[in-house]
């Protein structure tokens, strides 16, 4: 009798999974394969489609007459679109043609050419882009076009535009824009500036009415415009009008443009600031010191028969203010003679020490240290470091001589109000023209209004210096970094306003020193008969006198602070919100 087994024995749930893995694996990367050959036939279809169109229209522009190639409202003009579209094999082209003439370099080019015709011949660019799932791409073809007679004198001058950015640079790849809408037929016509900053519009018809536009789009970023102004009821004296061209000549033109960026305007009802001052009467302020002393009121390295240390450290601290919302800045009064010098960085710990250095992660630079008398620490962190040590570190490579600290302060901020909703004029510095009166017309002029948290945040300005009015009955009594602003190409800017309630005279006085830096902990002592009153600057080296003043010429503004030269100003005049920007010299 022979018996027969049952085998029930399959595949198990996991060898089904690692089956089902390997299989999507497997035809997963085929369908990529796929979808990607796929791609590439379809680009290359697209690109042949493109050249077949670019081909047909550089040839249609060959079989014209020499005085035929041109665009219309170019230079040279003529009836052939500068942009276009067209649509072949389902897919939808941009077509753009750019004709322009060419001073060939064998006979010289521009003032150089040895026969003055700069307009040699004409060079033809037929460019097609089109979009393929998201991305661009594009094909060009040059060729150039030449007359019978090899060069030709064609009536007309040249237009030169310079193109210069915010340092007064030639600046490469700037947008120029030739307009003349008075001649028959009319003009308008880019071109980009090369790589010296120039653009140049050859054979341009001799006539006036010409106007520019100069702009910029470089690298993802906006710059501001630069242009002509046509005479105007608004403005009847345009500072830049339009030109004319001369047969034969050049007309060379320069503007400046610079990258856009935006300012920030923060106003404040209110302000309170601290100061952490170690002037080295004694050592009662130092936490930890090694080869340095105090003598006649200054901290040096320590000297044995007249031979000092070459290098000592001293730690200041704890600074550690009951009420602190930032950390503001460092001053250092000191003298360094020449072999000499001193470096500050910032520490944490307790007591005695060990004291730990803040990374650089925390505070740009720590690492390093930094070597100035003025240091911005307003970028640390005052919620991660409510309390910390300066370390003031001397050195001297020439032991006969070493440098002295008279006075370390840190300031921080206490508190601040912010006030909001406040309408503020902004205008800037640059002018267009001049009114029926003479008066000046600004490129910018408009009005901002701060929010709920007293902030405003106004986009897209260029490179200026601009002037803040408050509303009636404010007068600004800080404006931190600095008032008028100063706006930089590119640079994001964030200013604060003090404001408080104006009476008929006040004073605003400023000190900087020789690199323009804000100058903390001043003395300003404002005097006349009858008044003398003196006050120390902010961490934006400003102090604002208010109360007691009269219109006069008379007063004197007295300055005075450890580390710098005393300076004094004559016959000073206040009338109305007056403002005193002092530079004053480092010992």
């Amino acid at each position: 009798m022979q018996v027969y087994k049952q085998n029930n024995k399959g595949f198990s749930l996991v060898e089904v999974l690692v089956v089902s893995a390997i299989t999507v694996l497997v035809f997963g990367a085929l369908f990529l394969s796929f979808q990607y050959a796929l791609t590439l036939i379809s680009q290359s279809r697209i690109k042949v489609t493109a050249l077949t169109l670019a081909n047909e229209r550089m040839e249609s522009i060959r079989s014209l007459s020499y005085n035929a190639v041109g665009t219309e409202f170019g230079i040279p003009s003529g009836l052939i679109p500068q942009t276009s579209t067209t649509s072949l094999n389902g897919m939808l082209f941009h077509e753009r043609v750019l004709i322009e003439y060419h001073d060939d370099p064998a006979d010289g080019i521009g003032v150089a050419d040895t026969n003055s015709v700069t307009t040699d011949y004409k060079r033809v660019k037929v460019e097609y882009s089109w979009n393929l799932s998201g991305a661009t791409s594009t094909i060009a073809l040059i060729s150039n076009v030449v007359p019978r007679s090899i060069e030709t004198t064609t009536g007309g001058g040249t237009v030169r535009v310079n193109a210069i950015d915010e340092n007064a640079l030639l600046l490469p790849g700037a947008s120029v824009q030739l307009i003349n809408t008075t001649l028959i037929p009319p003009i308008n016509v880019t071109r980009f500036t090369d790589a010296t900053g120039v653009a140049l519009f050859s054979g341009a018809p001799a006539g006036s009415d010409y106007e520019l536009i100069v702009t910029a789009a470089i690298g993802g970023n906006q710059y501001s415009t630069d242009q002509t102004h046509q005479v105007t009821i608004g403005n009847p004296n345009p500072l830049v009008a339009p030109f004319s061209v001369v047969e034969s000549d050049i007309s060379t033109l320069t503007f400046q443009i610079g990258e856009l960026s935006d300012l920030s305007l923060e106003t404040f009802s209110s302000m309170s600031e601290g100061v952490f001052k170690e002037e080295f009467t004694d050592l009662l302020s130092v936490a930890s010191s090694s080869a340095v002393v105090v003598s006649g009121g200054a901290l040096q390295l320590e000297e044995t028969a007249g031979v000092h240390e070459t290098s000592g450290l001293v730690f200041i601290g704890p600074i550690a203010p009951a009420s602190i919302t930032a950390w503001q800045k460092i001053r250092v009064a000191a003298q360094i003679p020449l072999g000499t010098d001193h470096r500050v960085q910032l520490y944490t710990g307790t007591g005695s020490g060990p004291f730990t250095l803040i990374p650089d992660a925390d505070f740009t630079g720590n690492a390093i240290g930094f070597h100035e008398t003025i240091v911005d620490i307003a970028a640390l962190s005052a919620s991660t470091y409510p309390a910390i040590y300066i370390g003031v570190h001397l050195e001297t490579i020439d032991t006969s001589v070493t440098p002295t600290i008279d006075e370390v302060s840190i300031y921080y901020r206490e508190s601040a109000t912010p006030l909001a909703s406040v309408t503020m004029d902004l205008r800037g510095n640059k002018t267009i023209g001049l009114n029926a009166l003479l008066q000046p017309i600004y490129k910018y002029e408009q009005s901002h209004t701060t929010d709920v948290s007293g902030t405003v945040l106004i986009p897209a300005l260029e490179f200026d210096s601009y002037v803040v009015t408050p509303p009636a009955g404010y007068a600004i009594a800080m404006a931190c970094p600095a008032h008028p602003v100063i706006q930089h190409a590119g640079i994001d800017g964030d200013v604060e306003l003090l404001l408080v309630g104006s009476v008929s005279e006040t004073l605003r006085v400023s000190v900087v020193d020789v690199l323009g830096r804000a100058v903390p902990g001043v003395a300003v002592q404002l005097m006349r008969s009858g008044y003398d009153t003196t006050q120390l600057t902010n961490s934006c080296g400003q102090t604002f006198f208010s109360g007691g003043l009269v219109n006069a010429t008379d007063y004197v503004i007295n300055i005075s602070a450890a580390g710098y030269d005393d300076q004094q100003v004559l016959d000073f005049e206040i009338n109305g919100n007056t403002t005193a920007p002092i530079i004053i010299n480092e010992w």
